[in-house]
């Protein structure tokens, strides 16, 4: 009975330690939403051990699968090395540093920082398909652009600004970006077998064109989960992978190029959202729609369903459209535990659970990708929940 006792009180200590421990029949619900949203690939460690790994229709591990945009949050802990390698002093180093162009007017004020947390303030159309992907040269795209507000001034997500990093860490490394991350990052997590997505010019794409398999994408999420290390090894300093899950000054969801998740969100929409709008003359029919989403919403969930309900299947291609850089449709107030996350389009994340030592994976390719659903916006609301 003493022995029996004993056994029960060290396993719940080693509860309190370790994390709770993962519940299965949630873990079974959460499988099987996977394999219905067409997921090619689920994978889930706690505590450093695999607790599943799962493929579904043509999802195979040695298959390489276009990790979108988390290919961004690749590129985060890549910037991460060259601080920690001592190549740059600090995030803000100045662009002009490296492109003496950029020494005048206000461009000499953006900084690194700016392009990682992407406050930079340089013009931007949200749809990549109008300017960028047209583009024979991604970085000079960049380069050239304008400005339409003061760098540091506001939280805009860029896809045209950020992919100048290849070019600022070609110009730091000597190296192409795709090859730097291979060798410095790549390398010490074991994965070998990769590919990227070029422009005509022979740029690295670095809003997207990472082709990794999942089970090397999931490194990614281990080594932020254990302050840099992967296997004992330190591959980024710790107070570096702070820094890259630090939220921003403008934007507390957006770290170095991760997205952070509050236990608490709380979106607002009121009077002044809708007063900003009418004053940058955004058209009456869009106003009209944003009146309709007056209220408060308690999870991104509630708020995307009626984002849905108001302007269709396909909202934020609808919104793109419409809204004006720098107007935003909700305030968000945030509390409680962060969870880190690498967003790609499609449905592919990274979730990195710093309080249940929790790290998840979930891929789709476009062959898979069948309907909106398929995107799985939920895969990290469930993930918190296969905890007892």
């Amino acid at each position: 009975m003493i022995t029996r006792f004993l056994i029960v009180m060290l396993s719940s200590f080693l509860n309190i330690v370790y994390g709770q421990k993962i519940d299965e029949a949630k873990l079974q619900v959460l499988l099987k939403k996977a394999e219905e949203t067409h997921s090619e690939a689920v994978i889930i460690y706690q505590d450093n051990q695999l607790v599943a790994e799962k493929y579904f229709g043509i999802g195979n591990p040695d298959v390489k699968i276009e990790a979108m945009s988390c290919t961004k949050s690749i590129v985060g802990l890549s910037v991460a090395c060259l601080l920690t390698d001592g190549l740059i002093k600090s995030l803000d180093t100045p662009i002009a540093d490296f492109y003496p162009e950029w020494k005048q007017g206000q461009k000499k004020l953006i900084t690194i920082r700016h392009l990682v947390n992407m406050t930079s303030g340089m013009q931007n159309n949200p749809n990549a398909s109008v300017e960028i992907y047209p583009s024979d040269n991604f970085v000079q795209l960049a380069l050239a652009a304008e400005l339409s507000k003061k760098p540091g001034e506001a939280f805009e997500y860029n896809n045209k600004s950020l992919n100048l990093m290849a070019g600022v860490i070609m110009k730091i490394t000597g190296k192409r970006m795709d090859e730097y991350i291979g060798e410095r990052l790549f390398k010490p997590l074991k994965i070998t077998d990769y590919s990227w997505t070029l422009d005509n010019a022979g740029n690295p794409h670095v809003m997207s064109g990472c082709q990794i398999k999942p089970k090397d994408l999931i490194k990614l999420g281990l080594l932020l989960l254990n302050d840099g290390y992967y296997n004992n090894n330190q591959v980024i300093a710790k107070e570096h992978i702070v820094e890259v899950v630090a939220p921003s000054a403008q934007y507390k969801g957006y770290g170095m190029l991760w997205w952070l998740d509050y236990e608490n969100t709380i979106s607002i929409v009121d009077n002044e959202i809708i007063n900003n709008l009418k004053k940058a003359n955004v058209s009456k029919e869009f106003i009209r729609k944003v009146i309709r989403m007056k209220g408060v919403y308690r999870s991104n969930e509630d708020f995307a369903a009626k984002l849905q309900t108001v302007f269709g299947n396909n909202p934020y291609e609808h919104i793109s459209q419409h809204l004006k850089p720098g107007l935003r449709l909700r305030k968000r107030n945030f509390s409680g535990n962060v969870t880190y996350r690498a967003d790609g389009y499609l449905g592919n994340y990274i979730i990195v659970n710093p309080k249940e030592k929790i790290v998840a994976v979930r891929m789709i390719s476009h062959q898979s990708f069948k309907s909106d659903g398929d995107g799985f916006a939920d895969f990290g609301k469930e993930i918190l929940k296969i905890t007892q």
